[in-house]
């Protein structure tokens, strides 16, 4: 079940409108994501509601499991060449 991920960056400022993705899969759309200046909202597919958090609460969320942290991969790239560049 490939994830596919689409957005769309209206031509308006971004304070007012936002950046939204949508998230679907082979079953159909999971929902969408909107990034805005003061927070992130979530709309699950067929719903009205969405689900908001601020940035804080985003960020308390995201390093709230320190076994999730990661390299991102160009830093992961680089640090692997340094290792066996020192290796030799």
């Amino acid at each position: 079940m490939p994830t596919k991920v689409r957005f769309s960056i209206p031509e308006r400022e971004i304070e007012q409108t936002g950046i939204s993705f949508k998230r679907s899969t082979d079953d159909g759309l999971h929902g969408e994501l909107t990034v805005r200046q003061n927070h992130l909202e979530w709309r699950p597919s067929g719903n009205t509601y969405v689900y908001r958090v601020t940035w804080k609460q985003f960020a308390e969320f995201a390093e709230k499991d320190r076994k999730k942290r990661v390299l991102p991969k160009a830093a992961t790239v680089k640090a692997r060449k340094k290792l066996k560049g020192s290796a030799a």
